[in-house]
């Protein structure tokens, strides 16, 4: 650095439940622009919660050369530590991305990063006051929701925060199972999403513990489960009448940054928190304006079309891409339908999204792509692909189409091939007959012999035969054969294997949806099924225990957390599943 540039030196403890006598080194060949200012902050890294406290200190230094920064000490729970000495080289001029401009006051202008916003703590446990509720003031988990009001299809998005104003150990227990919603998860769970925010004038230190769009699958009112976690709080109850009396100097000054002013006894108090349910009021999409060729696209969208070629033969596969843009429940759409020409047919349909869930709505593209062959040669025109959405902020139906793609069919080139084994079976005779009188009567009537006592015995094997299989096929019917659909998932649980275990339920419980509505695979989301499931009479209740399986595999694919318990449960509720969808 240069002498007239600045640095910021932060001291930092990590999981501390007692913090004294902290003494910063000599730093008397630097000047103290600003500090010591206090920093906090915690992180949840695998459901464990870890808080850190530091002071900040601004410098410059007042000489060149190499200037070593010694080791800071502190007394962290009953033990004598250090941190690491530095060493800051410093020439005379500044340094390229160092340098300040003329007049430049970090502690005034706004491009010089602040340090965070220290948190009230407030662990101090004073006579009289009461142990739940200073908790219950200081620590608790709450969801925030961007809506609580939204249309069937609206992607809506679910905040699960901690606010902390003391030091814990916390662990989450119950994570929600938003029945009744796709669920996208915005942030991974395992990363540190810590802030500061003011609530009734005190400063929390907030986690983020999970962030995820939500996109309802019918209307209604659905509720979303509280988080829990499990937490052991470390408080200090504070002696009578124990005040400290103010230190005076630097390390006076540290003491107080870390420590409370008043002289007690730690103690650990464990309490279970969750958050407060959240009501989702749905509203079904309106029927006044809607599209017939309406799919259940809400949001905001635009449709483009196109072809792999522009000529082919007849019998040969062409491939067309449609490709929808926009931001909305784009995952649950639909394939668009295409309007193909007489002698034109499609035979497959394959889609791929392009993504990006970490801004709400749900933004990106899903691609289309139609498989489709012609029987007759010509040049066809395929007419626009059309896609109805309804917008939420209008609260309108619109359309969108592609343009109109030409393709030209041409006769196959490739040759017929002829079955050199299909002889005509009157020339077999005519050559058997030539053969038979040749060889005179006493062979055709010895062949005639042999040959009927040989159709006598065929004939007699080919009747046991149907005889037996006809048994089979009566001992099949008394005795079908049963097929676990969810015997591999068994076997998985069995041999520990649980990632996946939860990837073959998840499997198995939608292969086996598909084939009882027979939904083709561009039709397989959870919006289609839960429709497709109340026109066989199945209930609500019925449907939301279907979504609930499915959302909780697939959140198990992202969290480490496996237990028996959790996989029996799921096995069973599987096993229900598969037998109601038996019974259809």
């Amino acid at each position: 650095m240069g002498k007239s540039d600045y640095v910021q030196i932060q001291f930092i403890i990590e999981n501390a439940k007692e913090i004294g006598n902290v003494q910063t080194p000599d730093m008397s060949d630097f000047s103290v622009i600003e500090g010591p200012n206090q920093s906090t902050g915690m992180s949840i890294t695998n459901g464990n919660m870890s808080q850190y406290k530091g002071i900040i200190f601004l410098l410059q230094p007042k000489k060149t050369g190499t200037l070593t920064i010694k080791p800071a000490t502190a007394t962290i729970d009953g033990q004598l530590m250090h941190s690491n000495a530095l060493q800051i080289t410093v020439h005379k001029q500044s340094v390229q991305g160092n340098s300040n401009p003329p007049g430049f006051n970090p502690l005034t202008d706004p491009s010089w990063p602040a340090a965070e916003p220290q948190v009230d703590m407030d662990e101090v446990v004073r006579p009289g006051e009461n142990v739940e509720d200073k908790i219950r003031k200081n620590f608790f988990v709450k969801v925030e929701v961007s809506k609580t009001v939204c249309y069937l299809g609206e992607p809506i998005v679910a905040t699960y925060k901690l606010y902390a104003r003391l030091r814990s150990d916390s662990r989450v227990t119950r994570h929600p199972s938003l029945n009744g919603f796709s669920v996208y998860d915005m942030v991974d769970p395992s990363e540190d999403r810590v802030s500061v925010e003011k609530i009734n004038g005190k400063n929390f230190s907030v986690h983020i513990i999970r962030k995820t769009q939500l996109i309802p699958l019918q209307p209604g009112d659905i509720t979303l489960d509280p988080m829990e976690l499990d937490n052991n709080i470390y408080l200090i109850r504070a002696d009578a009448g124990s005040d400290k009396k103010s230190n005076q100097g630097m390390g006076g000054l540290l003491d107080r940054l870390f420590e409370p002013q008043i002289s007690g006894t730690s103690f650990t108090q464990h309490i279970v928190l969750d958050s407060k349910p959240v009501i989702i009021h749905v509203k079904p999409l309106p029927d006044a304006g809607k599209p017939a060729d309406f799919n259940g696209a809400v949001g905001k969208y635009s449709i483009q079309a196109s072809l792999n070629t522009k000529e082919v033969d007849t019998g040969d596969a062409a491939n067309l891409s449609v490709t929808v843009k926009g931001s909305g429940n784009l995952p649950v759409i639909n394939a668009p339908t295409v309007n193909w020409p007489s002698n034109m047919e499609s035979y497959d349909v394959n889609s791929k999204e392009n993504l990006d869930k970490t801004i709400a709505p749900l933004s990106g593209s899903k691609t289309y792509t139609y498989s489709f062959l012609a029987a007759k040669a010509g040049k066809y025109t395929l007419p626009p692909v059309k896609l109805s959405y309804f917008d939420p902020a209008s609260r309108t139906y619109k359309t969108t189409e592609t343009d109109s793609l030409s393709i030209q069919i041409n006769n196959s080139k490739k040759k017929k091939h002829t079955n050199i084994a299909m002889v005509p079976a009157k020339e077999i005779a005519s050559d058997w007959t030539k053969y038979a009188w040749g060889s005179g009567v006493f062979l055709l009537v010895a062949g005639t012999i042999i040959f009927i006592r040989r159709q006598v015995k065929k004939i007699a094997f080919l009747n046991a035969e149907k005889a037996k299989l006809a048994a089979e096929l009566e001992k099949a019917k008394m005795t079908p054969e049963v097929i676990d659909p969810l015997k591999a998932s068994r076997d998985l649980m069995a041999s520990g294997d649980f990632t996946n275990f939860y990837t073959s339920i998840n499997r198995a419980i939608w292969k086996a949806v598909s084939d009882k509505l027979q939904l083709h695979p561009s039709e397989l989301n959870k919006l289609n099924i839960a429709s497709g499931l109340r026109t066989r009479d199945w209930s609500d209740e019925e449907i939301i225990q279907l979504n609930s399986v499915l959302n909780e595999c697939e959140m198990k694919l992202y969290t480490p957390e496996f237990n028996t318990t959790d996989m029996h449960r799921i096995l069973n509720s599987a096993d229900e599943i598969m037998s109601k969808l038996g019974q259809l």
